[in-house]
């Protein structure tokens, strides 16, 4: 274990042997981090963080810290990150609330660049890359492989589905279909993700069916809750999931599936 003399660790927290924490850091009471993990300059591990096997926090990382939340900043919950994920300069990520499980969750192999933030009570998968100056409201689920460039802002509640990519700059209000790009204030679908696709190692006759069925939903002027019904039993897998994810997007409120569950 390579800690410096200038970081403050709490007895209580468990730590695999071969870790690295650097200077000024913080790591307090109920803390777990497993092994290969680099504790960088200034961060801060605060109580109830999970870390998982390799993770890197480069610089000025403040993780696991209350929610802002005003009515749950006391409770007791908790942030469960996975394996292999990058967190940069000035990331925060707060813990969950008793509005859901207690627990916000970060999968693994994710890339979050300098600046960005997670709020409370997300859900975020794997193989993700948040860029410079992301901001996740609470209560956000984020599929796998997705992409979120510089300065999006996700408002609370939001679904953003499998391989979505989401352009700079863009303020995402509704639920994100899987597969797709969208851009703009507010965010909306301009075409399919083939290049997300593509590099995830996605058939070239699995995209066409995406790009034939997202013509079929988004650009004929048809409406998309009949059109995703007509295809829910579709053949191909990724069509029933965007299917379904449409459907639920639908039934939710203000485009958002996620916020119709709100307060149950």
């Amino acid at each position: 274990m390579n800690i410096h003399e200038t970081a403050i660790v709490h007895p209580g927290a468990q730590l695999a042997d071969d870790i690295e924490v650097g200077p000024y850091s913080i790591i307090e009471d109920n803390v777990t981090i497993d092994v290969g993990c680099s504790i960088g300059t200034h961060c801060l591990v605060a109580a109830g963080t999970r870390l998982g096997k390799r993770n890197t926090l480069t610089a000025f990382v403040s993780m696991g810290t209350p929610p802002q939340d005003l009515k749950s900043v006391d409770c007791e919950s908790e942030l469960i990150i996975g394996d292999d994920n990058t967190f940069r300069e000035y990331v925060s990520l707060n813990r969950g609330t008793p509005k859901e499980e207690l627990v916000t969750r970060i999968g693994s192999r994710n890339f979050v660049m300098a600046g960005s933030h997670i709020g409370h009570d997300c859900v975020v998968g794997n193989d993700i890359i948040l860029t410079n100056c992301v901001l996740i409201g609470g209560h956000v689920h984020i599929g796998d492989s997705c992409v979120l460039s510089g300065f999006v802002g996700v408002n609370q509640f939001t679904s953003i589905g499998r391989f979505a990519y989401i352009g700079a700059s863009s303020r995402v209000v509704q639920d994100v279909p899987p597969f797709v790009k969208v851009m703009g204030d507010p965010a909306e679908v301009r075409t399919v993700n083939d290049v997300g696709l593509q590099r995830a190692g996605v058939s070239a006759e699995d995209v066409q069916e995406i790009k034939h069925v997202y013509r079929t939903i988004f650009r004929l002027g048809r409406s998309v809750l009949e059109e995703a019904h007509s295809l829910i039993n579709d053949d191909s897998p990724l069509v029933r999931e965007l299917a379904e994810f449409l459907i639920r997007k639908e039934a939710g409120r203000f485009g958002r599936y996620r916020e119709s569950l709100r307060g149950s």
